[in-house]
């Protein structure tokens, strides 16, 4: 298995020589490199979000109308309140915290983990484990 630190290290020895010889696309590729790793395995694994689509399941936000006449708002804000209704019921703070940071604020697993100070292999099973929970609960929604 390899050292993480020694890869940290590694990677922040290249990106310095990068700024040494002024290749500032390599310096953003060496920065951006451990989110596209993410991404890539995200995709491996085949997650999406609650906002995207797959053949064989549905958007949890799929649920939510889009037309803008008077019984649809209603119907919007109803379903809305029930989802944020079972979101408070049944998730912790910390989930609600990785729920909200990887669907409304674009946040990847890296990142959240450092704010919720888990890895980010368990923030990422968090979140699967939270799109579940939600996806049984407002299944008949």
């Amino acid at each position: 298995m390899v050292d993480l630190k020694k890869v940290e290290q590694r990677r922040e020895e290249a990106i310095q020589r990068a700024v040494l010889t002024d290749d500032w696309k390599k310096v953003d590729n060496l920065l951006n490199q451990s989110y596209e790793n993410l991404c890539r395995k995200d995709r491996s694994y085949g997650l999406c979000s609650l906002d995207s689509s797959s053949i064989d399941k549905g958007s949890l936000l799929d649920t939510i109308a889009d037309d803008s006449d008077a019984l649809s708002l209603l119907i919007k804000k109803e379903e809305i309140a029930i989802i944020n209704d079972a979101i408070e019921r049944l998730l912790s703070d910390r989930d609600k915290k990785i729920l909200f940071g990887v669907v409304f604020e674009n946040k990847s697993f890296l990142h959240l983990a450092k704010e919720v100070r888990l890895t980010d292999k368990t923030v990422k099973r968090h979140y699967e484990r939270i799109v579940e929970i939600l996806r049984k609960e407002l299944k008949n929604l």
